[in-house]
């Protein structure tokens, strides 16, 4: 069974539609590392106070009722834009509202108490797609009408869920890496940051940055929880028994990043990047023709012709994106002989030389990461290297859904390729994916990730026009890729599927892998398998793991821990 942690994200955070995108990162980054994810999320930013405002221009004394179902649309809107933003990053998730999920609460309208939820509702949703997203803030009166949990009740909304799903972690995400003495934007010498707080230390401080409401349900239950920034590494554990301060602080200084390409996925990751100035500074961008590329100037001073020496330079991480062997494979290596860490999407690159840019990084005390390289937002890797893996059977390879899915309504195959061409799901020549090149890549890497001969044959049948298998009505057409580990075969064929089958059911450029275990457990992987955004989010999320691991916590010229009051 999944762990299941709880992740809020407060007004704070969101303070724009477009901001909704550090939720995706952080969602991502632990449905990667194999938990279920419940994300409570607030109104954006200043959006609660407006509702408030017009609620009041209607009524000296509006009725309360009333005004909890116009300021619960804050809340309702952050989670559907939330659920838009994770589906274009082909994430897959269930939104639902307080009232799909039965979240009661009694007392007045404005400041009500949670004392109910539908525990099954939520966990079915979760054995679904392993990510849910509940608007926080708001529940069901008793009476059926809608009520609101208090200023800040978001807090609320999340402990609640923690307590009854048995979560086995609560995070609130603020814009803050923790729980301070005292603001340390307003106060120098800057205030020490708790490590570990008691729920008293937390009623201690002013409510703004944790609801004491929710403090005083999270002691009454008996449930910690933890208060930090997106990306964190050291949040503040609240609920502690005894305080713990501390001078270090959760901010790692920014990566210094060069990306190499500009095409499909690099425009992504680069657009993704600029928003987390914080994490990331951009150093050097190569391409092969500036005048090909409309960006801004302070973007433009940055791009560079040549690919090599770009590696070769004092970044952190090279983000490479260019696709092919050359000079892919030029760029990787002399940025691992720099000892630069390395991320790439290339699964050709991988495919053909990983085991040599693996010795080149084990030698130099580099890291090379590739998850994107094999199924975009499926986090494969990261799967088969935490459980022990019998045998795989999946979807790899997007573009070739994305046709099949066509083809079943009716699209010629000539069609079904040029749609998917103009969706940006295959390249001006696919065959690569048509070939079940593409598909066949992805599973060396696989196989060389679960330590099988690099040698290992594998077989592949091509997808073309007037050449597919019959398909009774009620089947549908996959190109699915097999992998046996205990006896080191594999293959790639095109299977009409059943109904029932965990691979029928995959729309547009979708992939999914089955994992058969050891212990005969089985795990699914779903999510999309090609597109700008997926890569881009896999791509990133490989560079946020490297910015929480390649570099220790700032701390300031104090003892690293004292005991509180001192």
């Amino acid at each position: 069974m999944p762990r299941l942690i709880v992740l809020k994200f407060g007004g704070s955070v969101l303070l724009d539609e477009d901001r909704l995108r550090i939720a995706v990162h952080e969602i991502y980054r632990w449905k990667r590392e194999g938990w279920q994810v419940v994300a409570v999320v607030s109104a954006l930013v200043g959006r609660t106070d407006q509702l408030l405002e017009q609620a009041r221009r209607w009524h000296d004394s509006p009725d309360p009722f009333s005004v909890a179902a116009l300021v619960a649309g804050g809340e309702l809107e952050s989670a559907a834009l939330l659920g838009l933003h994770l589906d274009r990053a082909g994430i897959p998730a269930h939104v639902l509202t307080p009232a799909a999920v039965g979240l009661i609460a009694r007392g007045h309208p404005l400041d009500a108490t949670p004392i109910d939820l539908d525990v099954l509702r939520v966990q079915t949703a979760l054995d679904r797609s392993g990510i849910v997203v509940v608007p926080g803030y708001i529940a069901i009166g008793t009476d059926g009408r809608t009520v609101v949990l208090g200023r800040g009740g978001s807090d609320l909304s999340a402990l609640f869920l923690a307590n009854r799903l048995g979560a086995a972690c609560c995070r609130l995400i603020k814009d803050v890496d923790g729980l301070y003495e005292a603001d340390p934007v307003r106060h120098s010498p800057p205030p020490r940051r708790y490590a570990q707080a008691t729920f008293a230390d937390a009623l201690e401080t002013d409510g703004s940055i944790v609801q004491h409401k929710a403090v005083r349900y999270a002691q009454d239950v008996a449930i910690s929880f933890e208060l930090g920034r997106t990306n964190a590494t050291v949040p503040t554990h609240i609920g502690s028994p005894r305080t713990r301060l501390t001078t270090q602080i959760d901010r790692p200084m920014p990566l210094r990043v060069g990306i190499l390409g500009l095409g499909v996925v690099g425009r992504g990751v680069l657009d993704l990047l600029c928003q987390l100035p914080e994490s990331f500074t951009i150093r050097s961008i190569a391409v092969r023709d500036p005048s090909r590329h409309s960006l801004p100037p302070r973007l433009r001073r940055l791009l560079t012709t040549d690919p090599v020496h770009l590696a070769a330079s004092e970044l952190d991480v090279v983000i490479e994106c260019l696709g092919g062997l050359t000079p892919a494979k030029s760029c990787l290596e002399a940025a691992l002989e720099c000892g630069t860490a390395v991320v790439t999407a290339n699964k050709s690159v991988v495919a053909a030389f990983g085991k040599e840019l693996e010795s080149i990084a084990c030698r130099t005390g580099a890291s090379i990461r590739c998850s994107a390289a094999v199924g975009g937002a499926v986090p494969v890797l990261e799967a088969i290297t935490a459980i022990s893996v019998r045998s795989l059977r999946g979807v790899l390879n997007g573009t070739t859904n994305y046709v099949l899915n066509r083809i079943s309504e009716g699209h010629t195959f000539a069609h079904a390729v040029r749609l998917a061409q103009a969706h940006g799901l295959a390249e001006t020549d696919p065959t690569a994916d048509l070939s079940g090149r593409d598909a066949a890549e992805k599973l060396r890497i696989i196989a060389r990730t679960l330590g099988l001969p690099e040698s290992m044959p594998i077989t592949a049948q091509a997808l073309e026009a007037h050449a597919f298998p019959s398909c009774p009505p009620d089947h549908r057409l996959r190109q699915v890729a097999t992998l046996d580990v205990e006896r080191a075969t594999a293959r790639i064929a095109i299977e009409a599927l059943a109904p029932g089958d965990p691979l029928y059911d995959l729309p547009g450029a979708y992939n999914a892998v089955v994992l058969s275990t050891g212990n005969g457990t089985t795990r699914i992987l779903r999510g999309a398998g090609a597109g700008r955004w997926p890569t881009a989010e896999a791509v990133l999320a490989d560079a946020l793991s490297l910015a929480r691991s390649a570099l220790p916590l700032r701390a300031r010229e104090l003892p690293q821990e004292t005991p509180a009051h001192a």
